[in-house]
Order: structure tokens, then sequence, then C-alpha cells
């Protein structure tokens, strides 16, 4: 059984498109969809009782973030489950290919089922470009990483063969089941929204399990739409480096640094991290 878990806050239309992707998925194990509605006010859960009766729904306050819905979807999941079943993170936002789901498992089986194994996410708009899918650390140092297939086109990768990566993010992401009694849960207290994957990835590894990339899983992704400029305010200000929402945030880039860099570069990386969140703002502050 592959127990799939979809946080939701509103965006009906997006989650519809979503579950109809994970219906045409070929050569799968059986799935059970649990929607994590967290204070959806156009309706999505009294749409999805009606028209998805095998769907389970647990429902949310609205401030739990993506952390607080994976935590609360894995809980009840690891009441149910038996062994050897797996628990698949997906995004409402993502359409999965429809051997999306067979190839994770095939390669988390093909390693024994000790990796976290995430699919290349690619631009839903025009299905060719690459978005952020995992992340070497080159130096932690230097707060050095490298983003796979950054700036390339899906057509210009020759080798789909599996990479060892450092983080990867939740938009389609494969545990085992019996990794969480090693690992424990998503951590929603000290990471709510952001840095929540890559502090889990860095405390799977410490567990003996790794994180791989997956060429030939692909779930196409709405691209992210945070990047917008604006005029210098103080909203803006605050949003940017003290907003949950904010992939900057100065806050969950401090909390990030004392959990999971190495005490030798937690002062350089977390500065150059300020530094990077700092040139983000300005980049964004329209000249007009």
């Amino acid at each position: 059984m592959i127990h799939v878990i979809i946080a939701v806050h509103n965006r009906l239309n997006l989650t519809l498109n979503c579950l109809d992707s994970l219906r045409r998925q070929k050569k799968c194990e059986k799935l059970n969809i649990i929607v994590i509605d967290d204070g959806s006010t156009d309706g999505t859960s009294q749409y999805l009782k009606k028209n998805y009766p095998s769907i389970t729904i647990l429902k949310g306050n609205g401030f739990l973030f993506s952390a607080g819905c994976f935590q609360l979807g894995i809980e009840y999941i690891l009441k149910i489950s038996k062994s050897n079943d797996w628990v698949l993170l997906v995004s409402n936002d993502s359409e999965l290919s429809p051997n999306a789901i067979s190839e994770l498992v095939h390669l988390s089986k093909s390693k024994n089922r000790k990796i976290l194994a995430g699919a290349l996410a690619v631009s839903l708009k025009d299905k060719k470009t690459i978005i952020r899918s995992g992340t070497i650390v080159q130096s932690w140092f230097f707060n050095k990483t490298k983003h796979i297939y950054e700036d390339l086109r899906i057509d210009q990768i020759n080798n789909r063969e599996s990479i060892k990566v450092d983080f990867i993010p939740g938009r389609c992401l494969l545990h085992p089941i019996e990794m969480f009694e090693q690992v424990g849960n998503y951590d929603s207290e000290i990471f709510k929204h952001y840095g929540n994957d890559e502090e889990f990835a860095i405390r799977a590894k410490k567990n003996g399990y790794l994180s791989y990339l997956c060429p030939l899983s692909i779930t196409y992704v709405m691209p992210n739409k945070e990047i917008v400029t604006a005029k210098l305010s103080v909203k803006f200000f605050c949003h940017t480096f003290f907003s949950e929402r904010s992939s900057v945030n100065l806050v969950d880039k401090f909390k990030l640094t004392m959990k999971i860099v190495p005490l030798y570069a937690k002062i350089s990386f977390f500065f150059i991290a300020v530094g990077k969140s700092l040139y983000y703002f300005l980049k964004n502050i329209s000249r007009k």
C-alpha cells in the first residue's frame, strides 16, 4: 500500500488535477489518499467528500503549514499501516507523470528501501523547464550548493540514472514506512513551512537513509510565484525576512543552521545565508 499525503489550502482546481494524475498511475500499488485540508475556504473538503468518498480528509486550522500537514498525515498513517507500506508526499500543485510512483518504488527497492526517493520537478506551464529537484552541498563553510539540472530543459538530460543528493523537496517524495521508527516524524514545531525537508533529509542520513533524485519519475509543478517585484516598504521587508511563507526567512535560516550545519561552518554558513536573503530582497524591489 502507498499512502499519499496531499497538503491543501484552497486551490481546489489544482488539487483535482493532482488527484486525476494519481488516478492515471501505471504499474502502481494500491493508493490510499489522505488530503490534509489546512483551513481551506473554497469548499475543498465538501467537494472531495461528495465526489471522492474513498479519500480520507484530515482537517487543520489553517496554521499547520507544510510540516504540520506532513506530521499530521504521517501520524494517522502509522496507526493503520502495515510493514512494507510506503508514504508519498505530493504537493497539490503537482501533476504526476503516469510512471512517477512506480519509478520511485523501483528505485527505493533497488536500494533496499534505505532511501528517500524524489521525483524530478518540471514546470507545469511548458513541461520542459526543470525546477530545482535536488541539492548537493559542495561546501558547508561557504554555503555553496549545486542544484541538479538547474537552468536545463528536460530534453537536455541524456543520463536518467538516479543521483544521490543532500536535500530533496517534498513535491513528490517517497518514504518507506519503517524509516519513521528510526528517523521520527517531520519537525513542525521548529520548521513549520521552509526548512523541514532539509532538516528531515539530514536526520534521515544520520540514521542510514540517503536521499536520491529519480529523473525517470517526473512531477509537473506550478512555478513558484513567490518571487515578485514590490515597492520598498516595511511590509515587504517584514515579509521577506520574517514571514513563515518566505523562503528567505532569517529566523528559519538561523534555526536550520543551528540544527543541520556542522559546528565548524555554522557562523560562516549563516552570515552567507543572510547575504543571500539580502540579495533576494534588493533584487525584488521595484525600481519604478
